[in-house]
């Protein structure tokens, strides 16, 4: 009999210890081609409604909201930011909670966004809608209800740009996130750690000098309940290489194209050439400004001004270089007026370097005195030099001497044109510097 009973609870130990160890874990599933993940989607799923806030109506959801940003771009013509980042979500569901013991021991499960609740969290101020649209995604819930998921969202905000320094402009662009149906009262959004990492950003034309994050709670005039916005500030700046060598370089040559042509002989017409070489690089700069910057803006940019008076002064150039071929070519049958003369051959005339033209006209009237009279008119004009001092003068003066004091009139004009240019420039582009100065001393802060 005793050994009847040793041998039946010697066979039953491992029976007895099998269930109990089974009776910790639960029931197997179903089926052999079911798993336990398999059975726990299907129980949490099965009275699932993804249409309804997993929690009582009187209970608030709390949303954690926290960016990945990855890069910023801006488009200058459309007046829009454009976000690329991660966009991680945490909030808990109520509907989602398991015992792991009862499931195998699993702890989180993967699953599909469009089967779960999905807090409707949307761009403000979005400039193409939907595209932060991320529920076909997946996402990772824990046994204890927290939803945890992370999307790769391009954001596309409008912003009110500045261009006023362009290109090296400073914006400021606002990202503004919040519930749209859902009012403070129902999901309370918030922060996750600091709401942003830099941590995966690559740099583009664009630099980020600086990201805020700020939760507001709003009320709208048509309802008392509170909605509350997480606003993203970003201040980036352009940093792009081309911009700098369009704006410091290109201005270099159009100044010595058009300078250089009140150097050149009077009556030379490659002074024309040179002007109009001048005037087209600028209007295709200009063209080139109105490929990148909006036709509609509130303040003009600075660099579009300064390359318009650019033009305007090398239009100016051209009409005054015209001009001066024309009265260095042309013949006149009389003298320069006596003032200007005078102004001329004085030493204002020699400080704008006309020595050269002075003491070859002066040349030109010894040779015209000393040279031999064979016809009487000629003797009769001479003798009379003494007795009629200003009409025999300008009688006397041979056209070669005419022709030359029109050509010191016309060099005169071309450096007096030159100094005037040159300061016009040159205060025109300190200006500018000046007022740019600014920007890069805050970019370097």
């Amino acid at each position: 009999m005793i050994v009847r009973i040793i041998f039946f609870f010697g066979f039953m130990r491992p029976l007895l210890a099998q269930t109990v160890s089974t009776s910790n874990v639960s029931k197997l599933p179903i089926s052999g081609n079911e798993t336990w993940v398999d059975k726990l989607r299907h129980d949490i799923l099965k009275k699932y409604d993804k249409w309804t806030r997993p929690t009582e109506h009187c209970n608030k959801t709390t949303l954690y909201v926290h960016l990945s940003i990855f890069h910023v771009e801006i488009d200058s013509k459309k007046s829009m930011m454009t976000v690329n980042s991660w966009v991680h979500l945490n909030w808990d569901d109520a509907k989602l909670k398991w015992r792991p013991e009862n499931y195998g021991g699993i702890k989180d499960l993967t699953l599909r966004l469009h089967d779960l609740w999905l807090p409707d969290l949307y761009l403000y101020n979005s400039a193409l809608h939907e595209t932060e649209d991320w529920k076909s995604r997946q996402c990772t819930v824990h046994y204890d209800g927290e939803v945890t998921s992370t999307a790769s969202t391009i954001f596309f905000s409008y912003c009110e740009l500045n261009l006023i320094l362009w290109p090296f402009e400073t914006n400021i662009c606002v990202l503004n996130l919040g519930s749209w149906s859902h009012n403070g009262n129902e999901i309370d959004v918030k922060f996750k750690n600091k709401g942003y990492d830099l941590q995966h950003y690559t740099g583009g034309e664009w630099k980020i000098l600086n990201i805020s994050a700020h939760r507001r709670v709003h009320i709208y005039s048509c309802c008392p309940e509170p909605y509350i916005i997480l606003d993203y500030y970003f201040k980036i700046s352009r940093i792009s290489e081309l911009n700098y060598h369009i704006v410091f370089i290109v201005p270099i040559p159009i100044l010595f194209m058009v300078l250089i042509t009140f150097w050149l002989k009077p009556q030379s017409e490659i002074k024309l050439v040179l002007n109009i070489c001048a005037i087209i690089i600028n209007i295709l700069i200009l063209l080139y400004f109105g490929l990148e910057i909006p036709p509609k803006i509130e303040s003009m940019p600075l660099i579009v001004t300064f390359f318009s008076s650019c033009l305007l002064q090398v239009t100016i150039s051209m009409i005054i270089s015209s001009f001066v071929i024309h009265i260095s070519t042309t013949f006149y049958n009389r003298p320069i007026p006596r003032r200007i003369k005078s102004i001329l051959y004085d030493r204002y005339g020699r400080y704008f370097g006309l020595c050269n033209v002075i003491n070859e006209i002066e040349n030109q009237k010894f040779s015209d005195l000393h040279e031999p009279q064979d016809n009487r008119a000629t003797d009769a004009i001479m003798s009379s030099i003494h007795t009629h001092a200003d009409e025999q003068s300008i009688i006397s003066q041979s056209r070669n001497v005419m022709r030359l004091e029109w050509l010191l009139l016309a060099t005169f004009i071309d450096r007096v044109s030159f100094i005037l240019n040159a300061v016009v420039f040159v205060f025109t582009a300190l200006a500018y510097i000046r007022l740019t100065w600014g920007n890069f001393l805050n970019k370097a802060e």
